[in-house]
């Protein structure tokens, strides 16, 4: 459901990016253990990078249930960075790049978790 293909700006020069925006609802199997009782709305921003791609969070809103208790998400701001290849001197945060293509469920998931806790 969240996977992007960035070919394009794999192709491009370091610093050319693209924004996107996502509003809609979200199937309850989606995630486990997440109920989402407003839709997802998220804004973001995507930016080449000599060896990958950087994904910019804009903003993130929600209303979830997470073990029985509803929470409203706003966030703004959040960075993660995609790599075509394994950097062992920055081993942590980092997600890949498969075959052109960038999957943004885990960090939804993983930015959700921790606006929670």
């Amino acid at each position: 459901m969240f996977e992007l293909n960035i070919s394009d700006l794999l192709d491009s020069y370091p610093g050319d990016s693209r924004e996107l925006a996502f509003q809609g609802e979200i199937l309850p199997e989606y995630y486990p253990d997440l109920t989402f009782v407003s839709p997802l709305d998220f804004t973001l921003k995507l930016i080449a990078l000599d060896d990958g791609v950087e994904v910019v969070f804009q903003t993130l809103q929600a209303e979830v249930e997470y073990e029985w208790e509803t929470h409203s998400i706003s966030l703004t701001d959040v960075d993660r960075t995609f790599r075509e290849t394994y950097d062992p001197l920055a081993p942590d945060d980092i997600k890949f790049i498969d075959k052109g293509h960038i999957d943004l469920k885990e960090i939804l998931y993983e930015e959700i978790l921790i606006a929670i806790l």
